[in-house]
């Protein structure tokens, strides 16, 4: 197999780990919170409207309260899109799908119990409907959960089978229907993973509606126990606790000003700046051995051109790799210290990306239409016609891409600069394959990045590009103490 072909496959699996370890990283929501999310994303059929008349066409399920059911011309229900995907699905596997009253009473059964909870009298003679909204708003995920069981879906089956009874199975849901409901409600919760944050409240942009979903405070010792990994308690909460912190500093506590996204952006730009930081320090001793190896560069093209042969005379070979060793030593340099910033960087890479996946207040309000917790991908497939987050995901896209390619380049083209005034005794293959195969490598590298900043949530693309501007500045700034070092001798 060709080098290059073997470069190509090992950054793609570099890849594939990147992206399975990321999905390792535990998923914060309580089985309430997801419950909640279910219950957003399917509310049911129904509609309600008050009225001191009988109203035609519509169920009463309290004195002055009636339910209504919309469906359009498509034989589809109005009120949840969802769900019509949902029947859609059942209809080309085969499975039977319930009646309209199976839904109307599965609704009536969740007005009923969150009703109950909330101390909401239907019956009332002056009930209002932004009471009903607001006690199903709190309560309405009692059709999935309340508490009773591990189950997600607990009170689902529970009242399921008490609809087989009521209304007999020709009319109820069928054990295959409610598992491949089941199914598909389980994979869109589990594609929503925002649910950290320090102070309790409503977060996030779900449904077709963006409406919020209340969600409970997480604390540090809770982070530990997700997962049974070290990197939530370590990473993951640690830095959504840093985002968390700062856009509520920035929004002056108060989570309205969190829809226009500004305290997000400004948290998130603090938040990489100090990763970023961090890793520095950290690898400060690897850094500079990266940079000396760097100025060394003129030193180690002469020693390569005194062996222009060295890919195929082993002999020459050999002699190439001891005076450059030699070289290593004098200066202190160790050729594998960039493994050890790779190391440092791999954990805390898949820690952040679990801290902006899990992060609410990421997930709340848009910057500039663009939402933080969308993929830049998913917003571009929307088109830009009245879509500003378009236009804002295609900035994001294009300045990460350059700020990640010149943070790249930088150090390949100080090193070429400095190996220019080297005087050419020949061509040395060794040398130029090096050149060819680090060039190789950090096309891949940057292609993996752009891959990975269409795909992930549009908080990761901005940490890149935050991200790209610091690591040019250290590149810049360790090159001019250098230089300046250099000067004084």
């Amino acid at each position: 197999m060709k080098k290059r072909n073997k470069i190509a496959l090992l950054a793609l699996g570099l890849l594939g780990i990147g992206i399975a370890a990321s999905s390792c990283t535990a998923n914060f929501c309580t089985n309430k919170e997801k419950s909640r999310i279910a219950f957003v994303m399917e509310p049911g059929v129904s509609e309600y409207v008050v009225s001191s008349e009988p109203v035609e066409g519509a169920c009463k399920v309290g004195t002055n309260l009636y339910q209504i059911v919309k469906i359009n011309e498509n034989n589809r229900f109005e009120k949840s899109a969802q769900l019509n995907t949902i029947i859609e699905s059942a209809k080309q596997a085969g499975v039977y799908v319930p009646s309209t009253d199976y839904f109307i009473r599965l609704d009536q059964i969740v007005l009923e119990n969150a009703a109950a909870a909330g101390n909401l009298d239907l019956n009332k003679t002056d009930i209002t409907i932004s009471e009903v909204e607001n006690v199903l708003k709190t309560y309405g995920y009692f059709k999935f959960y309340n508490g009773d069981t591990e189950d997600v879906f607990g009170t689902y089956r529970a009242v399921n089978n008490q609809l087989r009874a009521e209304l007999g199975y020709e009319k109820a849901a069928s054990v295959d229907f409610e598992n491949l409901y089941i199914n598909a409600m389980n994979q869109v919760v589990d594609a929503y993973r925002s649910c950290i944050t320090t102070i309790e409240g409503e977060y996030g942009n779900y449904g077709s509606q963006n409406v919020t979903v209340h969600l409970e405070s997480v604390s540090w010792g809770e982070a530990w126990g997700k997962g049974g990994h070290l990197i939530e308690g370590l990473i993951v909460y640690p830095v959504a606790w840093l985002v968390d912190t700062f856009a509520n500093i920035f929004a002056g506590h108060d989570s309205a000003n969190f829809l226009n996204g500004v305290p997000q952006l400004m948290s998130l730009i603090l938040v990489t700046v100090i990763v970023r930081l961090f890793i520095f320090l950290v690898t400060i001793k690897s850094t500079l051995s990266q940079q000396k190896m760097t100025n060394l560069q003129p030193e180690l093209a002469k020693i390569q051109q005194k062996y222009p042969n060295s890919n195929t005379n082993q002999a020459q070979k050999q002699r190439l790799a001891e005076e450059q060793m030699r070289l290593y030593k004098k200066n202190k340099v160790n050729p594998l210290s960039s493994l050890l910033v790779l190391i440092v960087q791999f954990p805390i890479f898949i820690g952040v990306w679990g801290a902006m996946n899990g992060s609410a207040v990421l997930a709340t309000g848009q910057v500039l239409g663009l939402h933080l917790s969308d993929s830049i991908w998913t917003t571009l497939k929307m088109g830009p016609s009245g879509n500003a987050g378009w236009w804002t995901a295609f900035v994001l896209i294009i300045l990460m891409s350059v700020s990640q390619f010149v943070s790249m380049k930088v150090p390949q083209w100080i090193q070429k600069a400095r190996t220019k005034k080297v005087a050419r005794l020949g061509k040395n293959p060794a040398q130029k394959s090096q050149n060819r195969t680090a060039n190789i490598i950090s096309w891949v590298m940057l292609i993996m990045i752009i891959i990975m900043g269409f795909t992930l949530p549009a908080a990761m693309g901005v940490y890149w590009f935050i991200g790209a501007l610091v690591s040019l500045a250290q590149t810049l700034l360790t090159q001019y103490v250098f230089t300046g070092k250099k000067h004084k001798k």
